[in-house]
């Protein structure tokens, strides 16, 4: 049975021990690259292999999953993109709604609209599209971590204080990296669980008929319903919100990872 899949208190204490080690050794690590990484892996397994061909030739040998965390890794010196990677959307609002949510084009929603109708525009330089593809792999993936959504006031969970394994750190932090490290697994292993679920998936065509609108909503109703909802009022993080968090999680990362590929084989086959 996959780390995924276990359910029950005993369990839940193993793997966050076996997470804390993993955490400790890996502070920095977001959603990205762990997860940015697992999200460009599913993709890479659904994509044709022409178009697996276009995008190593468009990035000069690397795969989608070796640039998955590009994004994060030039944010410093393009301070100018931040707002690309998130939505402020209330918890207590029910919809999207971009004069409110977006203004002046500026968030997550209109940044992958955007990228995606760069890479899809073949009349483009090699360099732009490289560079939108980029970006593309990597707010596909932002999009579907539900505190890249929503939140309460609270810039998306990061003026939330939380202890996660005796560690202090931000909620929003926690949803990015510190849940998922601490199940234990690595991106290979959580690839093939989502793959073989995939398998066993009767819901398909209806997860990819939604565009990045719907992506943010259904990211924001996760933090509304689970995230604030029951997180603990002390803000000492029980096994029981990250066990409660572990299929989630998953289900977000499959979701990306196949409305990824489907959006990589629109914008790239000849």
């Amino acid at each position: 049975m996959s780390h995924f899949r276990r359910t029950g208190c005993v369990v839940a204490a193993a793997s966050l021990l076996v997470g804390s080690t993993l955490w400790a050794r890996g502070a920095v690590m977001r959603w990205g690259p762990l997860g940015h990484r697992v999200v460009a892996e599913v993709a890479m397994a659904r994509i044709s292999p022409a178009v697996a061909d276009e995008t190593r030739r468009l990035l000069g040998g690397q795969t989608i999953a070796d640039v998955a965390s590009w994004a994060d890794d030039v944010r410093r010196d393009q301070p100018n993109t931040a707002p690309w990677h998130y939505v402020n959307i209330e918890i207590t609002d029910s919809a999207y709604v971009p004069a409110r949510d977006c203004k002046e084009n500026n968030c997550i929603v209109a940044a992958l609209d955007a990228q995606i109708a760069v890479l899809s525009d073949h009349s483009r330089s090699d360099a732009d599209r490289a560079t939108a593809l980029r970006w593309v792999v990597h707010l596909v993936g932002d999009i579907h971590q539900p505190l890249h959504a929503g939140e309460r006031g609270d810039r998306g969970g990061n003026d939330i204080k939380v202890t996660f394994n005796g560690k202090r750190t931000t909620l929003h932090a926690l949803w990015d990296s510190g849940l998922l490290l601490s199940y234990g697994q690595t991106d290979g292993e959580m690839v093939r669980d989502i793959l073989d679920d995939l398998g066993r998936r009767s819901d398909l065509a209806g997860l990819l008929a939604t565009k990045p609108e719907q992506w943010a909503t259904g990211s924001h109703n996760q933090a509304r319903d689970y995230v604030y909802r029951y997180l603990p009022q002390s803000l000492d993080i029980t096994p029981e919100y990250a066990e409660g968090a572990r299929p989630i999680i998953r289900e977000r990362l499959l979701r990306a990872g196949i409305r990824l590929a489907q959006v990589l084989e629109h914008a790239l086959k000849g």
